[in-house]
């Protein structure tokens, strides 16, 4: 088995990278062989799903995280792996006490340990007394919107240290609420290797790899630019990261017969949600610039060069607050003549909505049609997608909204139907991302049902060390001929692109496979160029941050999600289409970075069109 090859570190598999992931994947990675197995369960969006069953008397964890181990649990003890995961969501006590009671069920003899203290929702209110500007959001520097007793949800991220705690006290299976996704491998490589506070450099290797992993399948081949050169995708198999005392790790896969692991599946995750080259993480802050990349065998990839430094005296804070109702209606439109339906069907909405300008948010999204005179009638179908959202429900409800529009189905333009029936508001919520001051943060160990926790202090630091300056990009690093060969490509086809959502930011990672394609991404893939690309970005605040080591550049857009997943009107409201969409478009690029045939050069533009810019330019 491909996974044997680097056994001698610390085996740590990913069984989840969100909720509703592969129920198969522990009996997988058990199989593979493991000694600790770790699940990410906490999107963003899924906080605000389980206040939602907290409020309606339903579990406020992850309940079928418990499911799912009842089929494992006996193995999992017989085999000696320890679990740690974030599952317990919003009710980390209640969680462990149902894996208690399950095994019990089972006659299983297991430690179940819990973890508590990120749940600061009670402290809101004191919070902004003491300091009316302490929930500012970190995004776009607006102080809170709403009264402190609006906050449906708050929730500080958590660090390693607990979970050390926790391991160290005997737990065989931890279960905590809300923590960094890294730190469910920090945590117990910390506990394995007697890492200090301070072995910074460590710390981050482990937070690399554990970034690399926590999104599972994602860096065995799942959401990757390159999918079709690999020959047998099937279902990417569960990653694991081996981790050694040194801080370095080998990033492999628990079965070598699907998905993929290579240097640029791993490139791809560690540009995953990340706003810019330096990490913050609760316990240390990871720097992106120097880590590098190696081949380490078939299906083995090892992450070392990891630098990091002192984490602050802050903590992310995620609030989350009431964001009012948003609806959604889908139309048909079959045929010819889009653009004059669209007008038509404008004005109609307009009549019927006389205030559509008073909506807090309002967007129209046309997909498609593929090939309206040659291809099948669902080539030559384009979909409307019309999406309102208000803080008056009313507004955005089947009477006024969908109900509306539907009353134009025979009235209106020729061929109209709609995807179903009119629907009633959602409620949404707003996305509220702000830091807090660990000493307002209190972690506890619970290593039985009925303690009060043993309390786990944040790491004091006298002499950290400080991560260094961003330096300005010099976008003229590598001079270009202006008289050498250009082709036409897509930029996926010598490009990678990954892209994810972080509140109500987007974040985009374009990376090169080699050093001279890194230099050209460096020098020409500027704001400029980006924004023209994705036109949609216009009058929005653009970062841009080149990680050197990976051949990476991150783009951070400020605002593509409005107010975050749980309220946005995007339809791709988590940004994963989004670098996909950046791969599609056209770039000029020099012929000699695509080899001696080509490529995937769509046209040679040649040295005429080469010529005439030097002539002109």
């Amino acid at each position: 088995m491909a996974a044997e090859a680097t056994r001698g570190g610390l085996r740590i598999g990913n069984f989840s990278g969100f909720y509703g992931d592969r129920h198969d994947s522990i009996s997988e990675l058990l199989d593979a062989g493991v000694d600790y197995l770790t699940g990410d369960y906490l999107a963003e969006l899924t906080m605000l799903i389980l206040r939602k069953n907290q409020r309606a008397g339903r579990p406020a964890y992850a309940a079928g995280f418990v499911g799912q181990l009842r089929s494992v649990l006996p193995r999992i003890a017989d085999d000696g792996v320890k679990l740690v995961c974030n599952a317990g969501g919003l009710d980390p006590l209640g969680c462990a006490d149902a894996v208690r009671e399950l095994c019990d069920e089972l006659g299983v003899n297991l430690t179940v340990a819990a973890i508590t203290g990120d749940d600061v929702l009670g402290d809101i209110p004191r919070l902004v007394s003491d300091d009316p500007q302490s929930l500012r959001n970190i995004d776009t520097g607006t102080d809170l919107p709403v009264e402190p007793d609006s906050v449906l949800a708050a929730n500080a991220y958590l660090g390693a240290w607990p979970i050390a705690a926790a391991l160290r006290g005997g737990a065989d299976i931890v279960i905590c609420p809300r923590v960094t996704d890294a730190s469910l491998v920090i945590g117990p490589a910390a506990h394995h290797f007697g890492w200090k506070a301070d072995d910074f450099d460590r710390l981050a290797g482990a937070l690399w790899a554990g970034h690399a992993i926590e999104c599972g399948g994602q860096v065995t081949g799942g959401n990757y630019s390159f999918f079709y050169e690999e020959p047998a995708m099937g279902i990417p198999p569960m990653p694991i990261a081996e981790l050694f005392d040194d801080g370095t790790s080998i990033i492999t896969k628990s079965k070598p017969d699907a998905g993929a692991m290579t240097i640029d599946t791993v490139k791809s995750q560690l540009l995953y949600e990340v706003s810019g080259p330096l990490y913050h993480n609760p316990d240390v802050i990871g720097d992106l610039r120097t880590v590098q990349l190696e081949a380490a065998g078939p299906d083995a990839v090892r992450i070392f060069g990891a630098t990091g430094y002192a984490p602050t005296d802050t903590a992310k804070l995620s609030v989350c607050f009431d964001g009012g109702y948003r609806n959604s209606i889908t139309i048909g439109l079959t045929g010819l003549r889009v653009d004059e339906k669209l007008t038509w069907l404008g004005a109609q909405i307009d009549a019927l909505m006389p205030k559509i300008d008073e909506l807090d948010s309002y967007r129209w999204t046309v997909i498609g049609p593929k090939d309206p005179e040659h291809g099948t009638i669902a080539d030559a179908t384009a979909w409307l997608v019309i999406t309102a959202r208000s803080t008056n429900a009313a507004a955005v409800g089947r009477r006024a909204f969908t109900g509306a529009i539907t009353q134009l189905g025979v009235s209106s333009i020729p061929g109209c139907y709609f995807a179903g029936p009119p629907q009633s508001e959602r409620s949404a919520a707003v996305q509220w991302p702000c830091l807090i001051h660990k000493h307002r943060v209190e972690a506890r160990v619970h290593l039985t049902a009925d303690d009060d926790g043993e309390h786990v202090d944040w790491p004091a630091f006298t002499s950290a060390t400080k991560p260094p300056a961003l330096a300005a990009e010099d976008a003229a690093s590598v001079a270009q001929s202006p008289t050498e060969g250009l082709v036409e490509i897509h930029l996926s086809d010598h490009f990678g692109t990954r892209s994810g959502d972080k509140a109500g930011l987007a974040n985009i990672g374009v990376w090169a496979r080699d050093a001279e394609s890194f230099e050209w991404l460096r020098r020409e893939l500027t704001v400029e160029l980006f924004s023209s690309l994705v036109p949609e970005t216009a009058g929005m605040k653009i970062d841009r941050h080149v990680m050197p080591g990976i051949l990476g550049i991150n783009f951070v857009v400020h605002g593509w999600l409005e107010d975050g997943a749980a309220s946005s009107t995007n339809i791709d409201n988590q940004a994963k289409g989004l670098g996909e969409y950046l791969g599609s478009r056209i770039v000029v690029v020099p012929a000699r970075l695509l080899g001696p045939t080509g490529g995937n050069a769509n046209k040679s533009i040649g040295l005429d069109i080469a010529q005439n810019a030097a002539v002109t330019g």
